[in-house]
């Protein structure tokens, strides 16, 4: 079980540097008024599949751990509610594919950088909230 969470809790340093890289390549796409590219549709999809997975592990790892130890704080519902939010804005962009690039960017944009906030939020309602934001390597 300490694997799996470890697991959990190591990737959300990929998806960290996935949105900065995802926010950096928008911006620049934005404001430079380029065309839509590979790399930003890339992006910002390799960005809302690794916040996916991180919930699948995370609700894999709360069912786990209830069951195991009937454990079940009301922290852990919480942060997993946020979390499924998370993930469910951080799919958003599929709405406009067929959007001007303008739009397309500033949207993706705006989507990458609320999804962070919805996770930044959803890890401070553990114990510890902000200190999480630790590397632990």
């Amino acid at each position: 079980m300490s694997t799996l969470f470890r697991i959990h809790s190591d990737l959300r340093w990929i998806i960290v540097l996935l949105a900065i890289a995802a926010i950096v390549r928008l911006a620049v796409g934005l404001f430079g008024r380029q065309k839509y590219d590979r790399s930003s549709r890339l992006l910002t999809l390799l960005f809302s599949i690794s916040v996916d997975i991180q919930v699948l592990i995370g609700l894999v790892y709360f069912i786990w751990q209830g069951i195991e130890h009937d454990l079940w704080p009301r922290y852990r519902f919480e942060h997993m509610a946020v979390m499924i939010v998370a993930a469910i804005v951080a799919h958003l962009p599929a709405r406009w594919r067929g959007a001007p690039e303008i739009t397309r960017y500033r949207n993706d944009l705006l989507i990458v950088l609320a999804t962070m906030v919805i996770i930044f939020v959803g890890v401070a309602l553990l114990p510890g909230g902000g200190s999480r934001w630790e590397p632990n390597f």
